[in-house]
């Protein structure tokens, strides 16, 4: 009989220990598995190039002011319920104050990086990713260095881009105020810009493995892309420009006339397909527009720019944020349209969510209803 009573005594203990432990380890606790536990994913990891001077207090690692050129990687966490072409941030609204990466896309760290060791570093994930890929994005007007390493780290891991991601970040003042400052600073950024792409070919050259390039511009961005590339164009062998792959400009701050008459057909004379986001809610460009007194070719409308060897698409029924400037990162039907251009190549008459339509006897496209 006493030995029925310790045999019955080591079951209820049994039986409290694996209660225990299919209560995750806490006695009295939650039953949920190890394997509805959220795991926080891996950070993407975003190369920076910047003539930012440093931030003298530190906060945002580079400042508004121009600097020598510095070198590193961001690493950026998005959160587990990250939805494609939406950019989580902190919001007054719902009385956020700073960022939780729970629920915010967050910059983790900045490692700043010497000049060879940055080259060396990018080109050996380039090496290793199929077809020796490399997105370089340049962002626009008002776009603080902590604010463009989460749009870049956003915008690659939408695209799921499988190769590194360099940021250029310029010295915008991360203001709306500063526009004309961040003119003049993007001028002054031109050849520092251009000087990290020569460099950059020179690097992947002396691999003599062959790579696809890829040049996405945002706003004022756009500038800096297309006068880089043509500056290339005249500077270096025709050769050297066939690993760039495409140019996509969203939203471009550049005179519509200027791009028309003067950098489209520059531009196409590389060979190089160039791609346009335009659309006529972008409040950015329209005050753009009146500051210059002409229109920009990232509007639409009756300025619409449209053409020889450039893919206009109409984005003006996706939706952009508060000045309807920054689409591109808060809509999912443009996200999917630049991954179907930037994954497959495909031209605006192949893309699935794109119609073709019409102005002034030449094609543009705009977005399936």
């Amino acid at each position: 009989m006493q030995i029925r009573l310790y045999r019955l005594e080591l079951l209820l203990i049994l039986s409290v220990l694996l209660a225990g432990i299919t209560g995750c380890g806490i006695i009295g606790g939650s039953r949920e598995s190890i394997a509805d536990i959220p795991i926080s994913p891996p950070p993407v990891s975003v190369f920076f190039a910047t003539d930012r001077a440093p931030d003298a207090d530190n906060n945002a690692y580079y400042g508004a002011e121009r600097g020598d050129m510095s070198y590193g990687i961001t690493r950026v966490g998005i959160p587990l319920d990250h939805v494609m072409g939406r950019h989580e941030e902190p919001s007054l609204f719902k009385f956020e104050a700073t960022a939780d990466e729970k629920k915010h896309i967050k910059v983790r760290d900045v490692v700043t990086l010497t000049r060879d060791d940055f080259l060396q570093r990018l080109s050996e994930v380039a090496v290793e990713t199929p077809d020796g890929k490399i997105m370089i994005f340049v962002p626009g007007y008002n776009t603080e260095f902590l604010e463009a390493s989460r749009v870049v780290a956003q915008f690659a891991n939408d695209l799921k881009f499988a190769g590194p991601v360099l940021l250029f970040s310029w010295p915008s003042q991360g203001s709306l105020t500063g526009y004309t400052v961040d003119e003049t600073n993007a001028e002054w950024a031109q050849a520092d810009f251009v000087q990290l792409l020569a460099t950059l070919l020179e690097t992947l050259k002396a691999q003599n493995i062959y790579h696809n390039i890829y040049l996405v511009g945002h706003s004022m961005g756009s500038r800096i892309i297309g006068r880089a590339l043509t500056a290339l164009a005249s500077d270096r062998p025709e050769g050297d420009l066939i690993v760039f792959r495409e140019i996509v400009m969203i939203a471009p701050d550049i005179d519509a006339d200027v791009f028309r008459l003067d950098m489209a057909p520059r531009l196409a004379r590389t060979g190089i397909p160039v791609t346009i986001y335009a659309s006529s809610n972008d409040r950015a460009l329209r005050a753009s527009k009146v500051f210059h007194g002409y229109p920009r070719a990232g509007e639409t409308g009756e300025g619409l720019v449209v053409v020889s060897g450039v893919e206009t698409v109409d984005a003006s029924d996706v939706s952009g944020g508060l000045l309807g400037h920054s689409y591109f990162a808060e809509d999912r039907r443009i996200m999917e349209d630049i991954f179907a251009l930037l994954q497959t190549g495909k031209r605006a008459d192949d893309r699935f969510g794109l119609k073709a339509l019409e102005f002034n006897g030449m094609r543009y496209w705009t977005f399936r209803k």
